[in-house]
């Protein structure tokens, strides 16, 4: 991809979702201008310098079911102030610091004026290592120290659209980038005891849940596989109260269901925006669980 430059938040929208992740831009600065220049350095490594005006960049979880992607994107922010927020929590970014987000799950960049930063981006299993605990990596600061700088160094040294690199060095250098991050990673991976082990794996996986809830293939099997786990574990997790990842995964659904038909959301589009394919076996469960039909719940307007 070469430079791209454009003047509004829908061009911008077109832009990222091309170079990163399907994603939605929103900007009240009505002299908004941004650009970017990509530099795919191996199969699974891109490395890409932004600059752009005030906005906020985001993935839904409505664009996420849509579009599932499992990368990872780093920001190492190079001027400006912004921040990135992901499962609960918000990392700041200003110059030097780095933080790190997931596109399987929701997140927002706000930065209420100009930016420039370096993203570099690759697949989730580049990163070996973290298990259940990667969640809990995102929308954090990256420790400052030599390997945050080492990267840093590299990637600002990198030249988008230089004509002339070498195929065989930018492998090398994706290489070089992905054992930096990884070790930058490993070294801020929480540490738990086995006795609080399991309560921090549950919290992740009700969280991702309650993430994906509008992805219809969202099942156990999906929730064990995003999570290195086996089924078994995860069933064993949720035995301990009681219940199951599939009743949970229902439950939820459902409750998010009728708080959207509360608020007026028509039936159809409720079923859709809740994970249900089929309008009929969303009204034939929704009716199992509250003993109402979802088209009574919705207001009636006089």
């Amino acid at each position: 991809m070469g430079g791209i430059d454009v003047t509004d938040a829908n061009g911008w929208a077109e832009a990222c979702s091309a170079a990163f992740v399907p994603l939605r831009v929103r900007s009240t600065d009505p002299r908004f201008h941004a650009s970017l220049q990509q530099r795919v350095l191996s199969p699974e490594v891109s490395l890409t310098q932004v600059s752009s005006g005030a906005s906020e960049v985001y993935r839904s979880a409505r664009v996420i079911a849509q579009h599932p992607r499992d990368d990872v994107l780093i920001s190492l922010h190079r001027s400006g102030t912004g921040t990135v927020t992901q499962h609960g929590r918000q990392a700041k970014l200003r110059t030097g610091s780095a933080a790190m987000y997931d596109a399987s799950s929701a997140y927002t960049l706000s930065f209420p004026g100009a930016i420039s930063e370096v993203v570099l981006q690759m697949p989730r299993r580049c990163i070996p290592g973290t298990g259940h605990a990667f969640t809990d990596l995102t929308a954090r600061p990256l420790p400052d120290g030599g390997a945050l700088r080492a990267l840093t160094a590299l990637a600002t040294s990198i030249t988008p659209a230089d004509p002339h690199h070498n195929p065989l060095e930018d492998a090398a250098v994706a290489d070089s980038m992905v054992a930096l991050l990884t070790a930058l990673v490993s070294s801020d991976v929480p540490v738990t005891s086995p006795s609080h082990d399991s309560e921090v794996l549950q919290t992740t996986v009700r969280r991702f849940i309650d993430d994906h809830l509008a992805d219809p293939d969202l099942c156990p099997e999906l929730v064990a596989h995003a999570h290195h786990i086996s089924l078994r574990l995860l069933q064993k997790l949720f035995a301990q109260d009681g219940d199951s990842p599939a009743a949970y995964i229902r439950r939820h659904r459902l409750e998010s269901a009728r708080r959207l038909l509360l608020s007026g959301k028509p039936v159809g589009r409720t079923a859709l925006v809740t994970g249900f394919n089929d309008p009929d076996t969303f009204c034939r469960a929704f009716k199992r669980e509250f003993n109402v039909t979802p088209s009574s719940v919705v207001p009636h307007v006089d």
